[in-house]
């Protein structure tokens, strides 16, 4: 027997699937018992509450290894086979905040799917939408199925959003804008999603490899087509980083453009002035014999020689090939 639930603070959801029909919710007593009673079962869990934690340890027909990997609080991410059936960890986005990642912790078998997680995931809400709208999800296999396409499908609009994010940033630095983009911290952010895509992705791929062996084959091909379509995701977040890091360099290429001609400018024009800067602190001097000092036409004379450097000046970056 199992250690019953005496509220809903800890099993956030539970629910028997049918053969037809839509799936009956499941009252937190009497306590589930063993596998043998249920054909499909799908409970998910708040691992922050204590009582969960609790009711998994507490369940005698779920393998010893089972029930500590459910209530570990570790980051690993894959699967691994445990009596009759499996257990594992998966990454999913947080339900309210896209750039956010959670831990899902799994049991899969014949007759259960039991899932946990300590922040709410997106995955398992949609799941939860999906029985509450009546979708016939016939086994903890479907339910699996299900659960993964929604992982899987939550992780591929996420790579969309930041495909068109990386489109309006080259929109803004081919007008020109190159300090509005946030690109690194962008790239940093795929950077992220990368690491995470790609663990899901080589747990789901190990299990498509090795599924359970009481599934059929309808659903050993539903498991392979999305790992199939999270390899898709993980090639097009690919693409994206490297349409992000070709952006970048081309915004690096175009500030460094922009700063050589700044500096150039302030170099030629530091050259033109510098004669006329030499004439005036030489004629600001106060020593005597000074030319023109008694001249009426000394000011003319002075100006005279800083234009003829002025001249000189450029006609010896004309000669240097510098202008």
């Amino acid at each position: 027997m199992g250690t019953e639930l005496r509220d809903n603070r800890g099993l956030i959801f539970g629910c028997r699937v049918q053969q037809e029909g839509s799936a009956l919710e499941i009252a937190l007593t009497p306590a589930l018992t063993s596998t043998d009673e249920v054909s499909g079962v799908w409970l998910h869990f708040n691992l922050n509450d204590a009582r969960a934690r609790g009711w998994i340890s507490g369940c005698s027909w779920l393998p010893e290894d089972a029930r500590e990997f459910l209530v570990a609080n570790d980051d690993d991410v894959g699967f691994q086979p445990t009596g009759d059936g499996h257990v594992g960890a998966l990454i999913d986005l947080h339900a309210d905040d896209s750039d956010s990642f959670g831990i899902m912790r799994l049991y899969l078998s014949s007759a259960y799917l039991i899932t946990g997680r300590r922040h709410p995931l997106a995955a398992t809400g949609l799941l939860h939408r999906d029985i509450s709208r009546g979708i016939p999800l016939a086994s903890s296999a479907a339910l699996f199925n299900r659960l993964l396409a929604h992982l899987v499908g939550g992780f591929d609009r996420t790579v969309n959003n930041d495909a068109s994010q990386v489109d309006d940033a080259e929109d803004r630095v081919f007008a020109g804008d190159y300090q509005s983009t946030k690109l690194a911290q962008h790239r940093r952010e795929l950077a992220q999603l990368r690491r995470k895509v790609l663990a899901n992705r080589h747990a789901i791929d190990e299990l498509a490899a090795s599924p359970p062996r009481d599934w059929n084959k309808p659903l050993v091909k539903e498991l392979r087509q999305t790992a199939r379509a999270l390899t898709g995701v993980a090639q097009d977040l690919e693409l994206v980083e490297e349409r992000a890091r070709l952006l970048g360099e081309e915004i690096n290429t175009n500030l460094a453009e922009r700063t050589n001609r700044n500096i150039y400018f302030v170099s030629m024009a530091a050259v033109l002035f510098l004669p006329i800067t030499l004439i005036s602190g030489i004629f600001g001097m106060n020593v005597a014999g000074l030319p023109w000092l008694d001249d009426s036409r000394g000011f003319l004379w002075t100006i005279l020689c800083m234009a003829g450097a002025v001249g000189l000046t450029l006609a010896l970056m004309r000669w240097r090939r510098l202008l």
